[in-house]
């Protein structure tokens, strides 16, 4: 585990499940970075640990596990089309994500952005 300063910005780095995570904190104090990045293993090692399923799913990129359903897809489908066009856009926008850390922010984001980018952003 380690802080660092970029810019005049924390940041945080270390393994966790085999997994190299380096994310900013967001602040230009230490101690908070620090804070952040201890919050931030706590959060992964809830996630990692509190779910029925296989540990090394759960530390899987979006983008791995849209992968392997696509393949899975393709072999139970006739065409893969509408699925790699589907997933071609989630896997950019939200590939680099843990599958713990999928929750209802990272999905609104994604959805704001898809509707942005097809000039259909509601007036909420």
């Amino acid at each position: 585990m380690s802080v660092f300063k970029r810019g005049g910005v924390y940041g945080y780095h270390f393994l966790f499940a085999g997994r190299h995570l380096q994310e900013s904190a967001k602040t230009r104090s230490k101690t908070l970075a620090k804070a952040a990045e201890q919050k931030r293993r706590r959060d992964l090692e809830d996630g990692f640990n509190s779910l029925t399923d296989d540990r090394k799913e759960r530390v899987r990129s979006l983008a791995d596990v849209a992968a392997d359903y696509l393949e899975d897809y393709k072999l139970r489908n006739r065409s893969g089309t509408f699925a790699e066009h589907a997933l071609k856009h989630v896997t950019r926008l939200l590939g680099t994500l843990l599958i713990v850390d999928i929750s209802e922010r990272p999905i609104l984001g994604y959805q704001s952005a898809r509707l942005k980018r097809e000039g259909r952003a509601e007036d909420n």
